[in-house]
């Protein structure tokens, strides 16, 4: 009977946990806090056009999360043309050869809340080039989320 128990319970609650530790977005708590990032970019994207990343932040827990601060990055060649952040928070871009930085002020995210970021972004492929594939990746942190806890990825390929 210990393998029934096994079967019908801790079985099926390890494969829908497991199932979490695939998708590329990432959740984490501490002490009432349960963040959420998620970063939506299309799969492909052409050399020159340009194409939209959306970035949503949510704290589903019943703490608020102070300080609440992310880094959004975009490999080279791909740069950013412009952000549009949520009210009450703001972003500053820094474009670079090594790739693009958004820098993203949440200040508190309010228990069962979202915020929004919406990027316009462009890459250039050099003449002659073949599709590269691409990851773009955005951490999460604040008051009691450390660097590295809260991760999200998502990854395209820009197309000649």
């Amino acid at each position: 009977m210990k393998n029934a128990w096994f079967v019908r319970i801790a079985l099926p609650a390890s494969l829908i946990l497991g199932s979490f530790a695939c998708n590329e977005d990432e959740v984490t708590g501490s002490r009432g806090s349960l963040a959420l990032v998620e970063i939506d970019a299309p799969s492909s994207a052409r050399s020159g056009e340009s194409f939209e990343i959306r970035v949503e932040a949510n704290n589903i827990g019943i703490s608020n999360i102070d300080r609440a601060h992310m880094d959004i990055t975009l490999p080279p060649p791909l740069m950013v043309l412009s952000v549009s952040a949520e009210t009450g928070t703001t972003a500053s871009v820094s474009n670079t050869a090594s790739g693009a930085r958004i820098s993203w002020e949440l200040n508190t995210l309010d228990s069962n809340t979202e915020s929004r970021l919406t990027i316009q972004a462009v890459g250039v492929l050099p003449p002659g080039a073949g599709s590269r594939r691409l990851t773009i990746e955005g951490s999460l942190t604040g008051r009691r989320i450390d660097p590295g806890d809260v991760v999200a990825r998502d990854e395209m390929d820009l197309t000649p």
